[in-house]
């Protein structure tokens, strides 16, 4: 009996170690517990994963800033990757972050249906400041959504925005973007579009018609920007 009551417990503890072993092979497991859907795919994809701030997002204001000066208390200022991660990223971003003083910043991770969705700050044609929705597949940033971005060309200011809620009831984050073309002098708006997309339970995002869902878009206010 005595030699039983050892062996059980030589292997529990044999069970303990290997355990130990598993939850700790990524690294940041033991101080940042995955899902089990969204477990990353190697340490260094971990590693990536923990320079985003989780966020539990109910209704967010995404905004851009129109010059590299960012006011003190903008929210969207992130952790700076580290350039050995521009690798993580494909196609036009990855030759955006290649590019002579580039950066990009980690700034929310935020839930999706079926992973988490990543938001990024880096600059673009679009402004120094554009903010881009990503997915993570295995190692791979895919871009999603392009939320935010400002700047000027010429006799005209663009800016878009974006708002990451619940828009048809089914408590899924979608999104909304709102978009203006004004005039450089005096900043009065030349055009104006709203855009909803749904998120499906994929995780992926699909645009839909206007008629399709009773929203009053005009309760969603665009940040004030003032460019100089």
């Amino acid at each position: 009996m005595r030699f039983l009551s050892l062996l059980i417990l030589s292997v529990c503890m044999t069970l303990s170690a290997i355990g130990q072993e598993q939850d700790t092979s990524y690294g940041e497991f033991d101080v940042r517990p995955y899902p089990a859907a969204n477990v990353p795919a190697s340490p260094e994809a971990a590693a990536f994963i923990a320079l985003f701030e989780e966020s539990n997002v109910g209704n967010l204001r995404v905004y851009a800033h129109h010059d590299d000066e960012l006011p003190y208390n903008y929210p969207f200022k992130g952790k700076e990757i580290p350039k050995a991660y521009y690798e993580m990223f494909s196609g036009t971003y990855r030759a955006l972050l290649e590019a002579d003083k580039a950066y990009a910043y980690g700034i929310y991770s935020i839930k999706g249906n079926k992973a988490e969705h990543y938001l990024v700050r880096m600059p673009s044609d679009k402004g120094p400041n554009t903010i881009v929705l990503f997915d993570l597949n295995g190692e791979v940033m895919e871009p999603v959504q392009v939320l935010a971005y400002a700047y000027c060309k010429g006799d005209f200011c663009y800016q878009q925005d974006s708002f990451i809620t619940d828009l048809d009831g089914d408590t899924d984050l979608d999104i909304l973007t709102k978009f203006r073309r004004m005039e450089a002098d005096d900043e009065e708006t030349l055009v104006k579009n709203d855009i909803i997309y749904l998120q499906g339970d994929d995780g992926s995002y699909q645009m839909v018609l206007d008629n399709e869902l009773r929203i009053n878009k005009d309760a969603y206010n665009m940040k004030d920007v003032t460019f100089e």
